[in-house]
């Protein structure tokens, strides 16, 4: 049996990991990119795991720092095939930027297939943003490549599509691991021999080379001290140095406490043999993480903005000029439409990018607490930054009142103010939601955005790019939706806009087990979202009990999914069964 770890850039790697089944292997998974993915493997290295699978950078970072073998999951000609039919549908110029294991396969497959997608060539990771800058500048808006490629392509305010690795790349790289371990098993049966030897021994027992690296240690040893704080102590440094081939003893203090220390050479490496001098002191809680109406963020995740509708160009459009501006801006739409995500945008394309990005969301606020904020100055410390007051609507018109007066004679600066509320404002005395004096101030700049049903041809354009982000959490291999399917999604009123359609994509796109997403799944979720329960005048919902068992059954399920807002994971998790159990039963 070969146990192995597979650390996965991205979330869909996990899941075609969980597909596989194969009876030589016992795979665990572990989420991380790139230095994320090294900590990963530091941590698990010492769990007794034959070899690392990983991918691209983080397979290349992961092999330097592990003792075991690192099989590295290529990028596969399905692989570019699968994602270059997908990116046909979306809109605006495409380039794939990569380095030459990508670039050159992906730019034979452009040839022989025509396709008008530029494609470069990285040696290095720093490459990746001067090349990116070049293409936007040349009016490109879609990026293909790696994680790297991606993550840079959004920050600069790009559309980053993923290379994701298909089921065929997995087993290649499954192939390629038991060729490795056949060649490492015996080898590795006589490096065991040694750990257990050593990890017998009473004391802490460690090896570091001369610049200080710990090359191997015992258990006891890695139980007391992380390799980072060891490498990094002054006192244990000057010994290493120091050490000649005699044994030397010392007393040193490390992390607070004294040790007693014997050292000597051996082959250009240093051996340490530490026992304690005290007992350990006490260590302390750690505590716990809160979640709060006020939210300060300095990496905001890029959004595309896309569509082609008049309504959405028009957005588009005041997204750019007023993200140039620092007047108070004023978002006004239905829930789901997106409010968010404009705020975020007009953020990252403003020269106050580099500051904190804030949202206070009022709906969370409690009494008094804009008291507080006003008192403890929070706005003029933040003065360089954005702050997002999010569904101000929602925010006792008291509190609101109190907001006005103190940003109208508040003299010292302030940052840039985004508001943001449903479309739905009553102003009169006596059933105001909303301040007049106050949406008078704040309402300088007004970003409005259309409900999803007033721009139906958009749904073409935000397809491609949720299921682009789906692709790379599931590890699905989708590459568009059959006309009949995107006719039936256009023509659905999609009533919590475009926060709806994103979330029946991911179902679709979580349920799916071909290429195309079919007409039959989009119609048979349709249905659910149409069979809302039935509300009576107390407000409380009520569920027709006529029929047989297993049409109450369903209409129980339909409740809870609308509920969560269709999250089959969240409903399944409530129901007590697995999400195939619930999407069985839906049929």
């Amino acid at each position: 049996m070969i146990k192995a770890l597979v650390i996965a850039p991205y979330e869909g790697l996990i899941e075609i990991m969980r597909d596989i089944d194969v009876e030589d292997f016992e795979i665990h998974t572990a989420l991380g990119n790139l230095y994320e993915g090294v900590e990963v493997a530091k941590q698990y290295e010492k769990n007794g795991f034959d070899m690392i699978i990983s991918r691209g950078g983080t397979a290349s970072l992961v092999q330097e720092v592990v003792s075991i073998p690192v099989i590295d999951i290529q990028v596969s000609g399905y692989d570019i095939l699968r994602l270059l039919t997908l990116v046909k549908g979306f809109s605006g110029k495409a380039a794939i930027v990569g380095f030459p294991n990508i670039s050159q396969g992906a730019s034979t497959i452009c040839d022989l297939l025509d396709l008008d997608i530029n494609t470069l060539t990285i040696e290095k990771d720093h490459e990746v943003e001067e090349k990116l800058k070049s293409l936007k500048n040349d009016g490109y808006e879609v990026v293909i490549g790696d994680v790297v490629t991606i993550e840079t392509a959004k920050q600069l305010g790009m559309n980053g599509v993923l290379i994701t690795s298909g089921k065929e790349a997995v087993m290649e790289a499954l192939d390629e691991a038991r060729r490795v371990f056949g060649l490492f098993s015996e080898l590795h049966k006589e490096v065991s021999l040694y750990q257990s030897i050593i990890d017998s021994d009473e004391r802490l027992i460690g090896v570091m080379d001369r610049k200080g690296k710990v090359i191997c240690s015992n258990k006891r040893f890695e139980n007391a001290f992380s390799r980072e704080k060891i490498e990094n102590s002054p006192p244990i440094l000057d010994i290493v140095k120091n050490t000649s081939s005699t044994l030397q003893k010392k007393m040193v203090t490390v992390e607070n406490q004294l040790w007693h220390l014997t050292t000597n050479e051996a082959e250009e490496r240093v051996i340490l043999y530490m026992e304690k001098a005290f007992p350990n002191q006490s260590q302390g809680g750690i505590e716990e993480r809160k979640e709060y109406a006020i939210d300060v963020v300095t990496a905001v995740p890029h959004f595309l903005l896309t569509g082609k509708s008049e309504q959405m160009q028009e957005v588009i459009k005041q997204v750019e000029k007023y993200s140039r501006m620092d007047e108070p801006l004023w978002v006004i739409g239905e829930t789901g439409t997106g409010k968010d995500s404009v705020a975020q945008s007009i953020y990252l394309k403003s020269k106050r990018n580099n500051e904190p990005f804030i949202t206070i969301n009022c709906e969370l606020l409690k009494e008094g607490q804009i008291s507080d904020l006003i008192e403890e100055q929070f706005f003029t410390n933040h003065a360089e930054g954005v702050v997002h007051l999010k569904r101000i609507d929602r925010l006792d018109v008291r509190a609101q009142k109190e907001l006005y007066h103190y940003l109208r004679n508040e003299t010292d600066k302030l940052p840039r103010l985004i508001v943001s509320s449903k479309d739905e404002l009553r102003m009169d005395e006596g059933d105001a939601t909303i301040d007049h004096d106050l949406f008078t101030l704040l309402a300088r700049l007004i970003i409005y955005l259309p409900p999803l049903r007033e721009r139906a041809q958009d749904i073409e354009n935000l397809i491609p790019v949720f299921i682009s982000e789906f692709h790379s959490k599931y590890g699905k291999q989708i590459v568009g939706v059959r006309q009949d399917a995107m006719h039936e999604l256009k023509e659905y009123d999609w009533p919590r806009n475009v926060d709806q359609l994103k979330q029946v994509i991911e179902q679709l796109v979580l349920h799916s087990n071909s290429y195309y997403i079919e007409k039959d799944a989009v119609l048979s979720l349709i249905d659910l979202l149409k069979q809302r329960p039935k509300v009576e005048g107390d407000g409380s919902c009520t569920i027709e009990v006529s029929g047989s068992l297993k049409d109450i059954e369903k209409k129980i399920i339909q409740k809870v999914l609308e509920e969560e807002e269709m999250n089959q994971s969240k409903a399944a998790k409530r129901l007590g069964i697995n999400r195939s159990t619930l999407w069985r039963k839906l049929k």
